[in-house]
């Protein structure tokens, strides 16, 4: 069922990127001769994503979080299974940052790939908050909540303030973090530094944003 799942998800990246020329020359760019292999890693990372039949370990200190913090990363990694993991090691409240694309997206499949993605995420009891619920994500990080956010973009900090500004008002710690597929465990660090877990694993970092624009990241 995992292979299938992967081969499937495989083809779809092959149509999105291979079999576009525009996409295909932004992928040959920026990983060369691994170009293939990257959409390789990054099947496999999202089935992972979606199929995670494999052990979680959680590495850093968890007492920074015990009275509540931000945390943040990049779309790097098997980031989606962040809350199942934290969600096994604390009985803290989590919540994560989702962008919101439902009420304006003009495509059926589209659509429905949203509503996945929400069920996805909200699973396990975590919270769902959205880009303008900035109220609601303060409250809840004060009364003692985990919130995680994804803060690059067309860059690596493009939304890097607006985070850190949260838990400034919040008065908690801003911890970077990182979730990572590594010889059959799924990897959770915290307090790493995310910029050079990209340059040092730069075919498990995805690089097509939020903004739909193929700018190109420097790693």
């Amino acid at each position: 069922m995992s292979y299938l799942v992967e081969t499937f998800i495989l083809l779809i990246l092959i149509m999105f990127y291979w079999l576009n020329p525009g996409r295909r020359k932004k992928l040959k760019k920026k990983y060369g001769k691994n170009d293939f292999q990257h959409l390789r890693t990054i099947a496999h990372n999202l089935r992972l994503m979606l199929i995670a039949d494999t052990e979680f370990v959680l590495q850093g200190d968890c007492s920074l979080i015990n009275k509540g913090a931000v945390l943040y990363s990049f779309h790097f990694g098997v980031w989606e299974l962040m809350p199942r993991i934290l969600s096994k090691n604390t009985d803290k409240e989590l919540g994560v940052l989702v962008n919101r694309y439902t009420d304006n997206n003009i495509y059926f499949l589209g659509r429905i790939m949203d509503r996945l993605l929400y069920w996805l995420r909200s699973k396990n009891h975590i919270r769902i908050f959205y880009p303008d619920e900035v109220f609601k994500i303060v409250n809840f990080v004060k009364n003692g909540g985990i919130f995680a956010a994804l803060v690059d973009g067309d860059t690596f900090y493009d939304k890097y303030e607006k985070i850190e500004r949260i838990a400034c008002l919040c008065k908690v710690p801003l911890i970077p973090f990182v979730v990572y597929y590594e010889k059959g465990k799924v990897i959770m660090q915290m307090g790493c530094n995310p910029e050079n877990m990209v340059k040092s694993m730069p075919e498990h970092y995805w690089w097509f944003y939020r903004s739909r624009r193929l700018t190109e990241v420097q790693v």
